[in-house]
């Protein structure tokens, strides 16, 4: 399966962002590296271009996405994804491999994500949070996204809007992505967590 592991990051302390692209730089299943970067400051994609080369990623491609400094983070993030899942479509990859630029997961996390993808919708996998000893998160994490989830549904158009289930509650754009894929009739989710290990989350 042609995978595309896209990634939305933001200026950062450099030790954090420098060992991510390691530990990427280790990953056993062959992809193309997409960076939406929505910091900012434009310049931090040439640390990100050095942080490749250091690591010697080859098959990566950067973008710099221009936001008012008052935008908020979801909406930031919104914005990259939807640039993201573009690129899936357009460059027809099979699937779309997400790892939050401050979670390491080990060589092995990708080819096992593949393995269980099939004609599942999206699968994903639980880390650990920064704040709370023991608690972790799911969301977009740690996840592999199926070509057809990312045909039928988007993030821009998401962020934002209030969950018709629940007219009093409001999500940002991968809740509310996720949310539509557990809610509705579009596909399988599931969640494999305690496959994948050791993943750390870095403080930033």
């Amino acid at each position: 399966m042609k995978i595309l592991m896209g990634t939305p990051v933001h200026e950062c302390k450099d030790y954090a962002m420098e060992r991510w692209l390691e530990s990427v730089s280790k990953l056993d299943y062959p992809f193309d590296l997409l960076l939406v970067d929505n910091s900012e400051n434009p310049g931090y994609v040439k640390k990100l271009h050095a942080y490749c080369k250091k690591y010697e990623i080859t098959n990566y491609k950067l973008l710099h996405v221009d936001v008012d400094k008052d935008t908020i983070l979801d909406e930031r993030l919104a914005k990259s994804r939807e640039l993201i899942r573009r690129e899936v479509l357009d460059k027809n990859y099979g699937a779309w491999f997400s790892l939050e630029c401050d979670v390491i997961a080990p060589p092995d996390a990708l080819s096992k994500l593949v393995n269980l993808i099939e004609d599942n919708w999206m699968v994903s996998h639980a880390y650990p949070t920064r704040e709370i000893p023991n608690e972790t998160h799911a969301q977009l994490g740690i996840s592999l996204i199926n070509r057809k989830a990312l045909t039928a549904l988007g993030f821009i158009n998401g962020y934002g809007y209030v969950n018709p289930l629940s007219p009093k509650s409001w999500y940002g754009s991968d809740v509310w992505f996720i949310r539509r894929i557990d809610t509705g009739n579009a596909g399988i989710h599931i969640n494999v967590d305690g496959i994948i290990k050791p993943i750390y989350h870095l403080s930033q």
